[in-house]
């Protein structure tokens, strides 16, 4: 049996979630099951999403309500609350199910870091995951706790981006 793994994938650069999706190809190309949670994403056009859906072996759920407001008092963030809270309950299901192998948790961290839910029963449900299950989390922000929690971190740097010469989000790029 194989330890059980937990990666991180965090910082403000892009390709977070590219790295987390390219190691969810790789789990599906071993036969592993996996489970696909995202936060706060709620659009279901995406590449990643119209690709690995059609995949044999992976589900996938979405439980963001788009863009969040900027004011963290804003009457419109309960619903962003309550949607995360489900994908907690969604991803600590998954964490203790032996029918995933793999479970990719997209843009956990900012859901954390805007508290849209709390960290301590998401640390827990990693130290209660089994031997052999690989967690990959992904996001801005990643709370010290949880890069504590993780066997594996990787913090993505941007040194440049297309945004800032003004080239708009891209198809196969961006989404």
């Amino acid at each position: 049996m194989t330890k059980r793994r937990v990666l991180l994938f965090t910082g403000n650069g892009k390709g977070k979630s590219t790295a987390a999706f390219g190691m969810l190809a790789r789990a599906l190309g071993h036969g592993m099951r996996a489970k696909v949670i995202q936060f706060v994403k709620s659009d279901d056009g995406v590449g990643e999403q119209k690709f690995f859906s059609q995949c044999s072996g992976v589900e996938w759920e979405q439980f963001g309500r788009g863009f969040l407001p900027r004011d963290p008092e804003s009457p419109k963030m309960e619903e962003h609350r309550i949607a995360a809270r489900a994908g907690l309950e969604a991803a600590l299901q998954a964490l203790r199910s032996p029918e995933y192998d793999f479970v990719l948790l997209d843009e956990l961290c900012f859901a954390l870091s805007r508290g849209l839910i709390a960290l301590e029963p998401l640390l827990e449900g990693l130290q209660a995951a089994e031997d052999g299950k690989i967690v990959v989390m992904t996001g801005r922000n990643a709370p010290q706790a949880l890069v504590a929690a993780a066997d594996t971190v990787t913090e993505m740097t941007m040194i440049k981006h297309g945004y800032e010469e003004g080239i708009p989000a891209q198809r196969g790029v961006e989404n």
